[in-house]
C-alpha cells in the first residue's frame, strides 16, 4: 500500500511515519512539506492508496488540494490528519470528499486505533461531530412527520459508523470501545429507531431525516 504524508511540519511528519510502520512494516510511505509537491508527486509518480493531508499549509486553500488529489485518474483516499478540530471545519473537509478526519490532539493508542482502522479500509470522524452544543445532552432532530427520536452522542456516532459500511469490530477500533459495548449501543438505537436491522436502521434514519 502507497502512503503520502502531506504536512510542513517535519517532525510530525516522522512521527507520522514511524507509527505506521510500526503498524506495518510493508507500507510505502512517502511525506512532503506542501500542497503543490504532494498534487506533482501523486500526478506523476503513480497512484496512491491513502494520502494523509494536514490543513493548514500556506502555498493554496486545502480545499483546492483537496479537489485536485480527488480529480486524479485514479484518486487515492484522502485523510485529514489536522490540528483544527472545529466541527465546521471537520464537516466542511468531508463534504469535499474527504474520507476521514483524525485530529492531530487524540490520545496516541486512539491516535493509532483509528490510523489501523484507515487502513484497513474504513472511515474515522472525531466523535465531536455527532455531539450537542453541550456534548453530554441528548441530541434529536425532527423528523419528516413532525416527531422526534432522541439519540444519545453515542448512538448518532455508531449510526454514522454504520453508514460508513463499518463492522461492529471496525466501530469498536473507531470509538475505543469493546465490542460488547458497541453491540449494546446498537441494539438500543435499533430499539430506538424501531429497527431489526442495519439496513432497516439506515432507512429509517434516512426517511427522517437523521443521515
Amino acid at each position: 500500500m502507497r502512503i503520502m504524508i502531506v504536512d510542513d511540519h517535519e517532525l510530525f511528519r516522522n512521527g507520522l511515519r514511524f507509527q505506521l510502520a510500526a503498524i506495518d512494516p510493508e507500507l510505502d510511505v512517502l511525506d512532503v512539506d506542501s500542497f503543490e509537491e504532494a498534487i506533482r508527486l501523486a500526478s506523476e509518480e503513480g497512484p496512491l492508496d491513502k494520502v494523509f493531508l494536514d490543513l493548514m499549509m500556506p502555498d493554496m486553500d486545502w480545499r483546492d488540494a483537496l479537489s485536485a488529489l480527488r480529480r486524479l485518474p485514479e484518486p487515492p483516499d484522502v485523510i485529514v490528519l489536522s490540528g483544527a478540530d472545529d466541527v465546521a471545519i471537520i464537516r466542511s473537509a468531508i463534504d469535499n470528499g474527504a474520507c476521514g478526519y483524525i485530529p492531530k490532539s487524540l490520545k496516541g493508542d486512539v491516535l493509532e486505533s483509528a490510523l489501523r482502522l484507515i487502513l484497513a479500509g474504513g472511515f474515522y470522524i472525531t466523535p465531536e461531530v455527532f455531539r450537542g452544543p453541550r456534548g453530554g445532552e441528548t441530541v434529536s432532530r425532527p423528523t419528516s412527520n413532525g416527531e422526534d427520536i432522541p439519540l444519545t452522542p453515542r448512538q448518532r456516532e455508531v449510526l454514522a459508523h454504520i453508514d460508513a459500511g463499518l463492522s461492529n469490530r471496525q466501530i469498536a477500533q473507531a470509538m475505543t470501545l469493546s465490542e460488547a459495548t458497541v453491540k449494546m449501543h446498537i441494539g438500543r438505537l435499533f430499539k430506538a429507531l424501531g429497527a431489526q436491522s442495519r439496513t432497516d436502521a439506515l432507512a429509517v434514519a434516512r426517511r427522517r431525516g437523521m443521515l
